[in-house]
């Protein structure tokens, strides 16, 4: 009994070693500092978006319909990234193909005071009458995503 108590602490201990190095890699991976010093975590994170009417993404015309929106950092520059998404019959949430790439946003970052648990967007209506994105947020990030 001895003999099996310890063989199961030995590999319990041996397994959690091992995973240790992937999870610090994966840590390295995903933290980025802002202009301001702020270290932003989650490089990468993605959120699905659904608009009902056009809306203009930087110089681009996004159709209504379904859209992922991902923050990632390029050097010193954080942009937005909106893949289209269909939506077919039987549609859920999380289990949509994405499909090409339509906008690339440059981005400024402000820390908010918690993460967000959906992705939000918001938007303004420009000079031209037509509405726009002016914010993003993305789910899991505790930051604003100023376009």
């Amino acid at each position: 009994m001895k003999r099996i108590i310890t063989t199961i602490s030995f590999l319990v201990l041996a397994a959690a070693v091992l995973s240790l190095p992937a999870l610090a890699q994966d840590h390295q991976d995903h933290q980025h500092k802002a202009a301001g010093g702020d270290v932003i975590v989650g490089n990468g994170k993605k959120g699905e978006v659904h608009f009902a009417a056009q809306v203009k993404a930087g110089d681009v015309v996004l159709k209504p319909g379904m859209y992922q929106a991902q923050h990632i950092v390029e050097g010193n520059d954080h942009v937005i990234i909106f893949r289209e998404m269909d939506m077919p019959a039987g549609y859920k949430m999380g289990n949509t193909q994405v499909g090409k790439e339509v906008a690339r946003i440059k981005c400024k970052v402000e820390p908010v005071a918690k993460k967000v648990s959906n992705t939000r967007i918001t938007l303004r209506t420009n000079a031209a009458g037509e509405k726009e994105i002016s914010e993003a947020q993305i789910a899991g990030e505790a930051f604003k995503h100023l376009l």
